[in-house]
């Protein structure tokens, strides 16, 4: 299943689960979603209080947590 099709199957449970929240809303979750789905796949690790590595950047970038949401955010939601 390529990383489109889960966002948009995430996208559709979350329509039918939580109906009454807007659009901007549901996007926001499944992208919440998406980043800790894609920490939790061994693309992220965390060598020290809030101090992260991160696999594309061949493990030597660190980041805090704030830094590592806006990169994922920049490099993996933004370039759509």
């Amino acid at each position: 299943m390529s990383l489109d099709e889960i966002r948009e199957e995430m996208y559709n449970d979350l329509i039918q689960e939580h109906y009454t929240l807007s659009q901007d809303e549901i996007t926001d979750m499944v992208d919440v979603g998406m980043m800790i789905h894609w920490i939790n796949d061994g693309n992220v690790e965390k060598i020290g209080e809030d101090v992260y590595v991160e696999q594309t950047t061949q493990w030597r970038k660190e980041f805090t947590m704030k830094e590592l949401e806006k990169f994922y955010m920049r490099e993996f939601i933004d370039k759509k």
